[in-house]
């Protein structure tokens, strides 16, 4: 795995983009002073806001791979396994049409029980991760 280096810093006021009543933000290297991001020359409305672009901008980008891999996996497990996902479509429209108690809900409990219903393994992701990605198809 490849060494990254991380930069120390800190989110100032440009006095160059921040008007009399709008303030605006930027990123600066703690070290050097240059200027890191400026929301494209605009520069930032909050301080917040731009510390949260620039944690956004250079986060470790391998764990969205794994992710995205992950979900291509679950997604196979569904297609092989219909089953799992037509009770789960069959449990949503009984919530709808309120043919259930009204404490129904979709969740890891019920994941686990129609799991157990067709004496089926999960391996290499647990009933949340599958419910989380059934849930965005």
């Amino acid at each position: 795995m490849s060494e990254t280096k991380k930069r120390n810093v800190k989110v100032v006021e440009s006095k160059t983009l921040s008007s009399r009543y709008d303030k605006r933000f930027v990123v600066v290297d703690e070290e050097t002073g240059n200027v890191l991001d400026d929301a494209q020359g605009y520069g930032y409305k909050s301080k917040q806001k731009a510390m949260a672009a620039w944690s956004y901008k250079n986060r470790d980008k391998s764990k969205d791979a794994e992710k995205r891999k992950k979900q291509r996996m679950i997604k196979a497990w569904l297609k092989e396994h219909p089953v799992v996902g037509d009770a789960l479509e069959e449990a949503a429209w009984d919530i709808v049409k309120r043919n259930v108690p009204p404490e129904t809900k979709i969740n890891t409990k019920l994941v686990k029980s129609i799991l157990k219903e067709n004496n089926l393994e999960l391996e290499g992701f647990s009933a949340r991760d599958l419910l989380s990605v059934w849930k965005k198809n």
